[in-house]
């Protein structure tokens, strides 16, 4: 994540704050008188969220760009048109960065929420270790060949720009001679890293490039400064995206609704899916004894039978006819006739 608004759109959601927007009215007039420019103010077209100043006459490209709910990030792009100096203040391809852990993945791989941001995960990096990357990207399709030199700038932060509370910034510069097809070039890059250690999460911000010609460098330079002194939030964006913050938040809120729902539902139909395997478990137990006891009357030659005028229920041995009697002295008899009045039949119990 870079750029101003961009911090203070995420860190809303970390309770979390990049400071207020000041403008060094003394850097701004002396950035006027080196450059020797005529300015106009450039308001971002995308959401209107902030406003700098830029050269008159010369190409201009910028503004916000939206990554999600709290992801917003912006740059602005400035070209002469004889090509000696380009600059660049911040960059949205530069995400934010949440350091590896158990939570957020190894080194190198996104760690992105839908519609809420697009990080990386990735090990923290002093500014100019970082500035030192980025260089080399940045430049590597203009220069043929880089060659280090010592940084002869490095920016005055205005209060805008200052680093939130609690966290940790870390700023450095690198610095290169540059062969390319239109002639030597100086490269330079700032850039400052800053860590919010209560959350993991670290951004690049801000990150400056230049390229000129090496008579143009001083020019550049007070450029950048009174472009960066010169920018402005809007308020009424500020607003628009503390309601955007909450929008995120609550969709945050609704998503772990869903999720909890989706667990209930979830376990459930695991329970209804346990109570079913137990209920068939028993039923098959029930069936296999009595399949069993079945077996057990055929194996041992007695049968189940019923006394009708008692209701009581007790076993016989299996005889050959076909029915069975039993008189009032409990005398039990395999008959296919009754053996006489004193005897009644006994019912057979079918297993």
């Amino acid at each position: 994540m870079s750029g101003r608004t961009t911090c203070k759109a995420l860190m809303a959601l970390l309770i979390l704050g990049c400071g207020g927007v000041g403008v060094a009215w003394a850097q701004k007039a002396a950035a006027n008188a080196a450059a020797g420019l005529n300015w106009v103010s450039y308001t971002d077209t995308a959401e209107g969220a902030f406003s700098m100043e830029v050269p008159v006459g010369w190409q201009v490209l910028g503004g916000m760009y939206r990554f999600g709910y709290f992801d917003v990030r912006w740059m602005m792009d400035v070209r002469s048109l004889d090509g000696k100096i380009v600059i660049r203040v911040d960059d949205v391809n530069i995400p934010p960065y949440v350091l590896p852990g158990p939570h957020t993945g190894r080194d190198g791989e996104p760690y992105s929420k839908p519609q809420q941001f697009q990080m990386m995960v990735s090990t923290l990096r002093t500014g100019a270790a970082y500035a030192e990357t980025y260089a080399k990207h940045r430049f590597e399709s203009v220069c043929k060949t880089l060659t280090p030199r010592a940084p002869d700038w490095n920016p005055t932060l205005a209060t805008a720009w200052q680093p939130a509370p609690n966290s940790q910034p870390n700023a450095g510069s690198v610095a290169y001679d540059c062969v390319s097809s239109e002639g030597p070039r100086v490269a330079l890059v700032y850039a400052r890293t800053t860590l919010f250690p209560a959350t993991g999460l670290w951004v690049v911000d801000p990150v400056i490039s230049v390229i000129a010609a090496p008579g143009s460098a001083p020019q550049a330079y007070s450029m950048v400064q009174h472009m960066m002194d010169s920018w402005r939030e809007n308020p009424q964006w500020k607003e628009y995206q503390d309601r955007m913050t909450q929008a995120g938040l609550a969709q945050i809120r609704a998503n772990f609704g869903q999720f909890m729902q989706q667990m209930q539902a979830y376990d459930r139909a695991r329970s209804a899916a346990m109570n079913q395997q137990v209920a068939g478990f028993e039923a098959r137990q029930n069936a296999q004894a009595h399949q069993v006891s079945e077996w057990g009357e055929i194996l041992t030659g007695v049968q189940s039978v019923r006394d009708p005028q008692t209701g009581n229920q007790f076993q016989v041995f299996t005889g050959p006819k076909a029915n069975y009697y039993m008189n009032g002295n409990g005398v039990k008899i395999n008959s296919d006739i009754s053996p006489g009045p004193d005897f009644h039949q006994l019912t057979p119990v079918q297993p």
